[in-house]
């Protein structure tokens, strides 16, 4: 709106370095409490996880921001930390490309499998890459065999969550100038998000369209972890 790119945006509010605190643990649900934001900054996101064990282990985010917001946020999502040894994909929902609100006309659903390096894309300049909207179900694999297993749980409208696998989180990609610049994975990253922003940022060109921009609102997505 004011022309400045959406990273600038992003910057400027502290998107870049938000801390989390938790507020409250029930340990009888579970249920955790954790509270977002950049310090110095009045603006903040209450998160709460619900986790259910049974023979499964679901998990349910709740995601409410303060009112005070004024800018779009790049994704509403969860990180796991997994081991680096875990470099394989098989899912069932969009693919077999990345795709994103503003360039899914290619993606189809079906069932794909994929290496870490073949999901994400190597560009001249280091950036977030890989989405894949709509995720049913994953499995995630070393070279001995499956070792993570989940399936996303529908909203009331029938929407997923998409997910990305990664060797690097988004500071570490923030940071390089070229591919050679990132040191060698020492995690594997998963994200879970249940929206993202589309690709267009002003960074060249134009910025994201209305209908792809994703504006601060109250959210709630679920995952089953599998055995």
């Amino acid at each position: 709106p004011d022309g400045r790119s959406s990273e600038s945006r992003w910057r400027e509010r502290g998107l870049d370095r938000l801390v989390h605190r938790v507020v409250a643990v029930d340990p009888d649900g579970p249920v955790v409490r954790i509270r977002v934001g950049a310090a110095g900054s009045a603006r903040t996101v209450d998160v709460t996880y619900r986790w259910t064990v049974t023979d499964e282990v679901a998990l349910r985010v709740e995601v409410v921001p303060s009112p005070d917001w004024d800018c779009t946020w790049p994704r509403v999502g969860v990180r796991f930390g997994l081991p680096p040894t875990l470099r394989w994909a098989r899912w069932f929902g969009t693919g077999p490309h990345e795709s994103y609100p503003d360039s899914r006309r290619a993606a189809r659903v079906g069932t794909f499998a994929a290496s870490l390096d073949e999901l994400n894309v190597r560009y001249s300049r280091p950036q977030e890459t890989g989405h894949r909207p709509g995720l049913r179900t994953l499995e995630v694999s070393d070279d001995a065999g499956v070792r993570l297993r989940l399936r996303t749980v529908p909203d009331p409208a029938g929407h997923r969550s998409g997910f990305t696998l990664t060797g690097h989180t988004p500071q570490e990609l923030d940071r390089a100038r070229h591919p050679h610049e990132l040191a060698p994975p020492t995690r594997t990253y998963l994200f879970l998000d249940d929206a993202v922003h589309g690709l267009g940022s002003a960074a060249c060109g134009v910025d994201v369209a209305p209908q792809h921009s994703l504006w601060p609102g109250a959210r709630a997505f679920g995952v089953v972890f599998a055995a």
